[in-house]
């Protein structure tokens, strides 16, 4: 009896005390207070570890040396980086990127490297990848930072930069999620075997679509903003689970996702900031290309007139889509490397899936443009010589305007490479 009643006892004292660590946790959070330097500081090494992870994970992306085509933009005189000096290039953004890191006052380390990395873009738009996006425009202010810790007002015009990028990345994401196919595809196909125990899962698409949103509406106001943070924090907890555990799938995200997690507590936590010193009131010129490109741009997305990816649309289920459809002639004429990406469809057409290249071999998406899909197909009718058996398939992504269209392109047809 005494044994019993002693082991009840104990039973009963675990968990108190499994509840009485996670109230210091919760009150540790609620009391944590944040300097504006100390939000400086953490940020910016929160963007550093976030693009090193990036880069860590896609390493094919930088170099030349591989067999997805480079999409450089078309200008004239563009060279293309021969092999080893793109391993070079690329070495030169981790070092870089550990001088930023270490360095006091970063501004020639930050320059160099966003000089380098914009050449490095229009070498090739896959590139342009929305946490290669999102991590340069708000490393760029840095080089701009006086660095003195009383520069109390050049810390929160910096700050409130870096909040508008988050704000308006959360708001647009959720935006574009507001449709039919990411309700009905997006969602349950980023719930993987979950999505098979939810209750009317056709609506809880456009309910996840409508808190995203709600997030970025939230940081930005002062009653919401710590239950914003919140809210946030859990929305990426759970994309991490997904990402990771129940899908196994698309690495180079996950630490864009921790890194989120970062910003909302850096940025958002427990600050005093208002609205207007977010969205307007700033005295670095840099904070109005901000608004032009993370608030106003996107919105011009919904009519087909900006590129999805510039405008927080990854996982919306609603961007431009495209495969290669290959006779039997043409598949063995690839090189093995790519033939590893197609897939027999019937009798003798073969599909080469370019979602699957691009994240076989770079571990990152396609960037989800015609422009590029047109260019990946005519690299491939260099392969097979402009044959006819090459044909490219866009699916257009659904605008305001109405549904997208389907395109059909050949190497007769708007492909032609120039064997000359």
């Amino acid at each position: 009896m005494t044994v019993t009643a002693t082991a009840v006892q104990a039973g009963e004292e675990r968990e108190p005390a499994f509840i009485s660590r996670f109230g210091k946790l919760v009150a540790v959070l609620r009391s944590a207070t944040l300097t504006s330097n100390q939000r400086l500081v953490l940020t910016k090494l929160a963007v550093v570890l976030g693009l090193a992870a990036g880069f860590a994970l896609s390493p094919k992306l930088w170099v030349t040396a591989r067999f997805y085509p480079l999409v450089p933009v078309p200008l004239h005189g563009l060279p293309r980086i021969p092999f080893p000096l793109d391993y070079i290039c690329f070495g030169v953004l981790w070092l870089l990127l550990a001088l930023i890191a270490i360095s006091g006052r970063p501004r020639i380390y930050i320059a160099a490297f966003v000089a380098l990395l914009l050449f490095l873009a229009l070498l090739d738009q896959t590139r342009w990848q929305p946490w290669v996006y999102l991590y340069l425009f708000m490393l760029i202010p840095f080089a701009g930072y006086s660095g003195r810790a009383n520069d109390l007002r050049g810390q929160e015009n910096l700050l409130n930069i870096c909040r508008l990028i988050v704000g308006c990345t959360y708001f647009y994401s959720g935006l574009q999620k507001m449709n039919s196919h990411f309700a009905v595809n997006g969602f349950p196909t980023l719930l993987g075997p979950l999505a098979s125990h939810l209750p009317m899962l056709h609506l809880w698409g456009w309910v996840v679509a409508a808190i995203e949103a709600s997030i970025g509406i939230g940081l930005l106001t002062r009653k919401y903003r710590n239950l914003a943070v919140m809210v946030g924090v859990s929305m990426h907890c759970f994309i991490l689970y997904t990402c990771t555990v129940v899908l196994d799938w698309n690495s180079v995200v996950w630490p864009w996702n921790v890194a989120m997690i970062a910003f909302l507590f850096t940025l958002f936590w427990k600050a005093d900031f208002s609205f207007g010193d977010v969205v307007w009131r700033n005295g670095l010129a840099y904070q109005k290309i901000v608004l032009l490109l993370f608030g106003v741009l996107p919105f011009f997305s919904f009519f087909g007139w900006w590129d999805s990816y510039l405008s927080a649309s990854l996982y919306s289920a609603n961007v431009p889509l495209a495969n290669v459809f290959v006779g039997d002639t043409v598949k063995d004429e690839l090189p093995e490397r790519v033939r590893r990406y197609t897939h027999k469809l019937y009798g003798n057409t073969t599909i080469v899936k370019i979602q699957d290249w691009s994240l076989g071999e770079l571990n990152v998406p396609p960037y989800a443009a015609a422009r590029v899909y047109r260019s990946i197909g005519a690299d491939l009718c260099r392969y097979s010589h402009n044959s006819p058996e090459v044909v490219l398939m866009i699916q257009e992504k659904n605008t305001l305007f109405g549904n997208g269209l389907l395109y059909r392109y050949t190497c007769f047809n708007g492909l032609a490479f120039d064997l000359r």
